[in-house]
């Protein structure tokens, strides 16, 4: 059975929740990062920033894996009734589960920054229209699910992943 999209307003609302805990998680990250940097700083500087930069992906990789592999939903999803889901309504494989992972730190972490150093640095840009141009790159994984007949965020829509609605699921279980 294929489930049916979550509207974008449930899905929104889960991504604000879902902002909160992955700030969390990622306090502890950076607190890890921190340790990690200043104990390689005295070896090599690159080694140093090459931890700053991988222990936060890899704890937040451990905390979306941890969830979406075994119960295929957050604690957000969970609360709002959202599954994540490949093309066939199953649950996505690890493969596709990392590819999510990975179009959405691009998409939400990578590219926004990129934007703001190059127009920042190259095009000697005043800071705050680099920021503006910025926050349109980071908007538009999101703004996408506009475009989008599924209303799918662009990192799910590039990963071949959907949040679907599992409250029907759910009531027919009960």
């Amino acid at each position: 059975m294929t489930l049916p999209a979550v509207s974008l307003k449930r899905r929104l609302i889960a991504l604000l929740y879902e902002a909160l805990l992955a700030g969390a998680v990622g306090a502890v990250a950076a607190l890890l990062a921190g340790v990690a940097a200043t104990l390689l700083n005295t070896v090599s500087h690159i080694l140093s920033s090459l931890a700053a930069t991988l222990i936060p992906l890899a704890v937040w990789w451990f905390y979306f894996k941890a969830n979406w592999y075994k119960k295929g939903q957050t604690l957000p999803m969970r609360v709002w009734g959202i599954g994540l889901a490949d093309a066939s309504g199953a649950r996505p494989p690890l493969r596709q589960l990392r590819l999510r992972f990975m179009w959405a730190c691009v998409l939400v972490i990578f590219v926004p920054m990129l934007a703001y150093s190059a127009l920042r640095h190259f095009g000697q840009i005043p800071p705050r229209p680099a920021f503006g141009a910025a926050l349109v790159w980071w908007i538009l994984p999101w703004g996408f699910a506009l475009l989008n007949p599924d209303r799918q965020f662009l990192y799910d829509y590039l990963a071949g992943t959907r949040l679907v609605d599992v409250r029907e699921k759910r009531k027919g279980e009960k």
